[in-house]
């Protein structure tokens, strides 16, 4: 909870400073930086994400990561339709 407000704050600051170099005409390439904060924030939720240095390998692992995750669902769904019999 505490880390989406933090990167809320961090993406306005960002935004801001888009603008200002967008006035100043310096602002070209202002979309990476967005997209360089939904890199860390996607590093952050994927277990082992902080070590992937290139963004194609960090996309591997997330999608490691969901079926891993929908996998973990499908078993602890059949383990309780077992037991709520």
């Amino acid at each position: 909870m505490e880390e989406s407000k933090k990167y809320k704050r961090m993406a306005k600051q960002k935004i801001n400073n888009n603008k200002k170099k967008n006035k100043t005409g310096h602002g070209s390439g202002s979309g990476s930086g967005l997209l360089q904060m939904k890199v860390r924030k996607l590093q952050i939720l994927i277990p082992g994400g902080q070590r992937c240095n290139h963004p194609d390998l960090l996309l591997s692992k997330t999608v490691d990561y969901i079926v891993h995750l929908k996998l973990k669902l499908r078993f602890l769904k059949a383990l309780s339709d077992m037991y709520s019999l």
